[in-house]
C-alpha cells in the first residue's frame, strides 16, 4: 500500500490496496489516521461486487447511518444511496444534477454525518469532477480581526432557506417536518483533531443567530466568497472508475460540477457515516 498526497492543501491517493480482501488492523489504522490527516482520500481501481460489499469496506471508518434522502436510496440498503445522471426531483420529476452548490453534507440534521463516502461505478468519459473545499485552512487564512468577530458565533441551518431560485432536490412535506431549522456553531472544533474549521455553506445556512438580517448575510456572503473562490484551499477530484473516495465533513465542502452531457452515464453509490454534534 502507498499513500502519497493529491495536492498541498488537501487530499491523499491510496494505491496497491483490494478493498475486497480483509484489512488487518495496522492497515486500518493507517488508512484512518491518513483520512484524519488529509481529510480526503481516494482509494483507486475498487471493485465492489455489490453493495453490500461496499458498506462493509466503508465501516473501516465508521458506522453508515441511513441515507436522509428516501429517494435516492439503494433497495435493501437504507445506508446506501445513489447519485446518478438519471436522478429526478421528488416533487416534479425533472432531471437534476445534485450537489452543485457548494455544501457540507446534512448539516441541516442536529447531528450530522462525519464523513461521507463515494464509491465510482461509472463516470463520464469528461466532466463530472467534484471540488472541494479545506474549511481547516480557510479559517486559518482569515484576518485576526474576523476570527476575534466570529469566534462563539452561531447559525441557522436549514433544508427549506431561500437560495434565490438556485435548485436542490425537494424533500417529501414528511421529511420538511421532520428537518426544523437547526443552530450550530460557526466555528467547528474537529471532535478528533482539535483542528478548527469554518461551519457555513451557502446551501444550508440560513443566517447567523441573533443578527440584523442583512448584516448577517453581508458576513456571511464574505466568508463564503472567501472559502469557495480561492483555489488555495481547494482540491478538484477527476473520477475514475473504480475510486473509492472518503471526506471528512466536518472540516470540508464539496460540490459537483455540472458539465457533461445528457448522454453520459455517472452511476456512483454514496454512503454517510454517523457522526457527532458540531461544537
Amino acid at each position: 500500500m502507498e499513500i502519497k498526497p493529491l495536492n498541498n492543501v488537501m487530499g491523499a491517493e491510496v494505491s496497491g490496496l483490494d478493498l475486497n480482501k480483509s484489512l488487518d488492523q495496522k492497515t486500518i489504522g493507517q488508512l484512518y489516521q491518513a483520512f484524519l490527516d488529509n481529510l480526503l482520500l481516494c482509494i483507486r481501481n475498487q471493485n465492489f461486487a455489490d453493495v453490500g460489499a461496499f458498506l462493509d469496506t466503508a465501516k473501516y471508518f465508521g458506522i453508515p447511518k441511513k441515507q436522509h434522502m428516501e429517494s435516492f436510496r439503494v433497495e435493501g440498503h437504507p445506508e446506501a444511496g445513489t447519485v446518478t445522471s438519471e436522478d429526478r426531483d421528488v416533487n416534479d420529476g425533472k432531471r437534476i444534477i445534485r450537489g452543485t452548490m457548494f455544501h457540507t453534507d446534512e448539516s441541516f440534521i442536529a447531528v450530522p454525518p462525519k464523513a461521507t463516502i463515494l464509491y465510482a461505478a461509472n463516470v463520464p468519459r469528461t466532466g463530472g469532477d467534484t471540488r472541494f473545499v479545506n474549511m481547516q485552512a480557510a479559517y486559518k487564512a482569515l484576518p485576526d480581526t474576523i476570527k476575534s468577530g466570529i469566534h462563539g458565533l452561531t447559525a441557522t441551518h436549514y433544508y427549506g432557506k431561500d437560495r434565490g431560485g438556485r435548485k436542490v432536490p425537494s424533500l417529501t412535506e414528511r421529511q420538511m417536518r421532520e428537518t426544523p431549522p437547526v443552530s450550530h456553531p460557526i466555528l467547528r472544533t474537529h471532535d478528533e483533531t482539535g483542528a478548527v474549521g469554518l461551519y457555513i455553506h451557502e446551501t444550508m445556512t440560513d443566517y447567523i443567530d441573533g443578527m440584523e438580517p442583512a448584516q448577517s448575510e453581508a458576513l456571511l456572503q464574505k466568508l463564503y466568497a472567501h472559502c469557495t473562490e480561492n483555489k488555495a484551499f481547494q482540491y478538484r477530484h477527476k473520477w475514475q472508475k473504480g475510486d473509492f473516495v472518503i471526506w471528512d465533513d466536518r472540516a470540508t465542502l464539496h460540490a459537483a460540477t455540472a458539465d457533461y452531457g445528457e448522454e453520459e452515464k455517472r452511476l456512483l453509490y454514496r454512503t454517510m457515516l454517523a457522526g457527532t454534534p458540531p461544537y
